[in-house]
C-alpha cells in the first residue's frame, strides 16, 4: 500500500509535459477566477433583491451560482496543483 501511494504522489507532483502552455492556461484561469468573484457578488446582490421583492428565491440564479461555485473550486484546484484536470472551457461545465 505504501509503494502505490508513493507512486501516486510522485505522479501527482510531476511537472506537466509542456510547462509554458500550462503556465499560460494558469494565467488565463487566474484572470477568469477574479472575474468569477465579481459575477458571484452580482448574483448575490440580485438574489437578495429578488428575495426582498418576490419573497422567494430565483431558482435559475441559484442553479447558476451552484455551477459557478463548482467551477471556482475546480479552478482553484487546478491553479494550486491539486489537480491537472482543466476546468471549463477545456472541460464541460458542472
Amino acid at each position: 500500500m505504501t509503494a502505490s501511494r508513493s507512486a501516486d504522489d510522485a505522479a501527482r507532483l510531476a511537472l506537466p509535459p509542456n510547462l509554458f502552455a500550462h503556465a499560460v492556461v494558469m494565467f488565463i484561469l487566474a484572470v477568469l477566477l477574479n472575474l468569477a468573484q465579481t459575477i458571484a457578488w452580482v448574483c448575490a446582490v440580485l438574489q437578495i433583491l429578488w428575495m426582498v421583492i418576490a419573497r422567494s428565491r430565483n431558482d435559475a440564479l441559484a442553479d447558476f451560482g451552484q455551477g459557478l461555485g463548482n467551477w471556482m473550486a475546480a479552478t482553484a484546484r487546478f491553479l494550486t496543483g491539486a489537480s491537472d484536470r482543466r476546468p471549463f472551457p477545456w472541460n464541460k461545465w458542472e
